[in-house]
């Protein structure tokens, strides 16, 4: 049954209870939730298709990091690896017993922590319970006003919640901490005196112990290993597209040496691909020189694959790049359109996107681009430049999606102002999350969702299932796994159609 802020805040059972301290050994869980019953944005793969599990860098992050500070009970549990449904995950909660949960909620999975949350409650009524992550970093109110949970965290939740655990271990009041919001007596949320929490130092976040989940379950249809891992070295993007909800507009780094660590580790653990997911890992290019001159350097034999921006790219950094292994280039391109593009707070020129795909064409390195349909203004013609450039660039893989307008995104913010998303629908379902949520408006001011979302399964369909596609990539076959993920991708791409 639904939740309705409209009914007025609600009691916490660990808001008014006295402290108990509970020492250092105190049992602390950190889920990653289940994705049943999640919002219906996945144009592009939706989530019945099985293209691989990433493991979550938000659990492992804040996990090595309570260990690191003194807290060594802590467990991680990814609900979507396991296939959790909510109840099943709270019921492994119980199981679990712990003192303190924490949950990652990003938007799309709002449902199922909600869910979640009402369950483990009921479950583990003197537990406290903490949601973070991208979704309470936009409705942190909202997000107390809706569930059960004790505390919400804006921002990086490195520090609120290390500072949130050592007030449950010593049985004292919880002081004020950037971006920890609480609830009173009645249940009625408080802000923190400083609004969003920002880990400006990321040298003294360790790297994540990967061993804390079973690291060998992870895998992806893109990645020839038998399994794989995930990486951030810094946070932050300097740049503003419409269609980001970035909050912070600077970067904060980890050294090239602990990042050439890191990498270190993941090698001993015998994985042998990693996938960085920083915004634009070659923001800082002597940074980035700097870590693959001390892979190199330690003979660390590991596959790697980046993000990067098409204006970032060099012939010099890229040459570098594919010495220490790094073999796969992610650009976010989005448009065709030279108006469009321009529009999107992107900051760079189609000129640049071919000059940038050109340079890393020329060292080998396999690249996956992403395009978008359905921002503002955009028209039928739009869209064919979109489609031709993508024909044009012929890179390995592409992505065609349907622009989805988030809350926090300035895209959002500019089609509620024009009218052409009537209502704030996204802190509605924020306040009262319902289930297989459909969003009920996109940026339709020239093109409707049906045909966006033909555009996309048209485009995608037409890049890979032409003649010449579907014989270079039987050509790169690399074994029985690599043929059934590569077949398995087929028939889902057929089916989104």
């Amino acid at each position: 049954m639904n939740v309705s802020a409209t009914m007025g805040p609600r009691s916490r059972q660990g808001a008014a209870r006295v402290p108990r301290a509970l020492g250092r050994n105190l049992k602390i869980a950190l889920v990653y939730p289940s994705s049943k019953q999640s919002v219906q944005t996945l144009y592009t793969f939706n989530k019945n298709q099985r293209i691989g599990n990433k493991p979550p860098q938000s659990v492992l992050i804040l996990a090595t990091y309570l260990r690191q500070n003194g807290f060594p009970n802590v467990e991680c549990l990814d609900a979507q690896l396991e296939d959790l449904t909510p109840e099943q995950t709270a019921l492994r909660l119980a199981d679990m017993r712990p003192d303190v949960v924490g949950i990652t909620a990003w938007t799309d999975f709002w449902y199922p922590v909600w869910r979640t949350v009402a369950e483990t409650r009921s479950l583990l009524p003197q537990a406290t319970i903490v949601v973070g992550g991208p979704h309470t970093s936009i409705y942190p109110e909202e997000t107390l006003l809706a569930c059960d949970a004790d505390y919400a965290v804006a921002g990086d939740g490195e520090d609120a919640l290390l500072d949130l655990v050592r007030s449950i271990a010593d049985g004292v009041p919880v002081g004020p901490c950037a971006g920890l919001w609480s609830c009173d007596p009645e249940g009625c949320p408080v802000p923190p005196g400083k609004a969003f929490a920002v880990v400006k130092d990321l040298t003294k976040i360790p790297p994540p112990d990967r061993t804390l989940l079973p690291y060998k379950r992870y895998t992806s249809v893109l990645t020839p290993s038998d399994y794989e891992t995930t990486m951030v070295t810094s946070r932050g993007c300097p740049y503003k597209c419409v269609f980001c909800k970035m909050d912070v507009q600077k970067v904060y780094a980890r050294t090239a040496d602990q990042v050439v660590e890191e990498f270190r580790q993941i090698a001993a653990l015998g994985i042998k691909d990693v996938q960085v997911y920083d915004d634009t890992f070659t923001w800082g290019q002597t940074r980035a020189m700097d870590i693959c001159d001390g892979i190199i350097k330690s003979g660390i034999k590991v596959n790697w694959a980046i993000r990067d921006r098409v204006n970032r790219v060099t012939p010099e950094l890229y040459a570098k790049l594919k010495a220490a292994g790094c073999y796969r280039v992610h650009f976010g391109v989005e448009t065709g359109s030279p108006r469009i593009l321009k529009d999107s707070g992107k900051f760079m020129t189609l000129d640049q996107v071919h000059h940038g795909v050109e340079i890393a064409k020329s060292v080998d390195m396999t690249i996956m681009l992403y395009f978008m349909f359905g921002f503002l203004d955009e028209t039928i013609e739009d869209t064919r430049m979109t489609v031709e450039l993508a024909k044009h660039l012929n890179p390995d893989y592409v992505s065609f999606g349907v622009l989805i307008p988030y809350p926090g995104t300035a895209i959002y913010k500019t089609g509620l102002a024009r009218g052409i998303i009537p209502r704030d629908y996204w802190r509605d379902f924020a306040l009262n999350p319902e289930p297989d949520f459909r969003i009920p408006h996109l940026i339709e001011d020239k093109l409707d969702r049906k045909t966006l979302i033909h555009l996309k399964n048209t485009a995608t369909r037409n890049f890979y299932f032409s003649p010449h596609r579907l014989g270079r990539e039987l050509a790169k076959v690399g074994g029985v796994r690599d043929f059934v993920s590569k077949v398995r991708l087929g028939f889902a791409i057929l089916v989104d159609g």
